[in-house]
């Protein structure tokens, strides 16, 4: 991606100064988003790559500037109530599954009004395009062996479908041109949109909600996982102690929350989480627009 996007006219690498003026805007949303949480009894924790600069950096990874959470399922659901019911106010506004609108994702993000943050992908969508904040839910999963590998193949093949089925809705010229400059990457966008437009003959929202209400648990079982995760349903399977209760962290100065046991969660995601990685693995983010209310 970082290569590629150099040779593009229309993306570019955020500026130290973007950079920062987006990582204090999303502390701002975050504790916005806390506050209301704790209010409510809500588990809210950081997870993913913002759990591991809490813990590595006591804030942002310093090459990294987005902000990702996760929530027991049960809360998640408190959670999305009170957003739709104004809770946060008409600062913000959300999108998640529904089984009559489309949204951008499987998962809960929650937008900040009158800003711009826009990506190669979403240029031409209909889903708001705002800064924004992930909230993955985590769900408690089947304590059977057998039924929770079962559950977790045709859940992860659920969420398959609905990228699919958006790479192959909302293609644009740029996403075309980003992809065309690597051989082997084109290939591999062409059978995705071929795939996504066999997929597209059901609606994608039905996708989405399916996938949803299929993944959903929020019983009190063995074990929990976060089947929106950056490793899926089947590898995202800890023990349910090691999200709850949560413990106190930092973060840029904020107290917020984390995983029971972070390191056992932070060592399934990362391995040896707190070793830095080479300069060329270090993601970096790359946008078509960006304008925030302060700038």
């Amino acid at each position: 991606m970082n290569e590629l996007a150099h040779r593009t006219n229309y993306l570019h690498e955020l500026s130290p100064q973007e950079s920062k003026l987006i990582k204090s805007t999303l502390c701002t949303m975050y504790k916005d988003l806390q506050d209301l949480c704790d209010e409510h009894g809500l588990q809210l924790m950081l997870g993913g790559g913002s759990c591991l600069g809490a813990v590595r950096h006591k804030g942002f990874i310093p090459w990294d500037d987005d902000l990702d959470a996760m929530i027991p399922r049960r809360d998640y659901e408190v959670l999305i109530e009170l957003l739709r019911q104004g809770a946060l106010g008409d600062k913000y506004e959300f999108s998640t599954p529904d089984p009559k609108i489309e949204s951008a994702n499987t998962f809960l993000k929650i937008y900040l009004r009158d800003s711009e943050y826009v990506d190669i992908f979403n240029i031409n969508t209909p889903f708001p395009k705002g800064l924004f904040i992930d909230v993955f839910p985590i769900d408690a999963t089947p304590n059977n062996a057998f039924l929770r590998i079962l559950k977790g193949v045709i859940s992860d093949g659920l969420e398959f479908c609905t990228i699919l089925t958006l790479y192959a809705k909302y293609q644009n010229k740029e996403v075309k041109e980003y992809m065309a400059q690597d051989p082997k990457l084109w290939k591999r966008y062409k059978i995705k949109c071929f795939l996504g437009k066999i997929f597209g003959l059901i609606p994608r929202r039905k996708w989405l909600w399916w996938f949803d209400r299929f993944a959903c648990s929020d019983k009190e079982n063995t074990y929990w996982t976060i089947p929106t995760g950056r490793k899926y349903y089947l590898g995202e399977i800890m023990p349910k102690e090691t999200f709850v209760p949560v413990v106190n962290g930092v973060f840029e100065g904020l107290t917020i929350h984390l995983a029971a046991d972070y390191d056992a969660y932070l060592k399934n995601l990362y391995g040896d989480y707190m070793k830095l990685p080479p300069v060329e693995k270090r993601e970096r983010h790359f946008i078509v627009k960006l304008q925030l209310l302060n700038q």
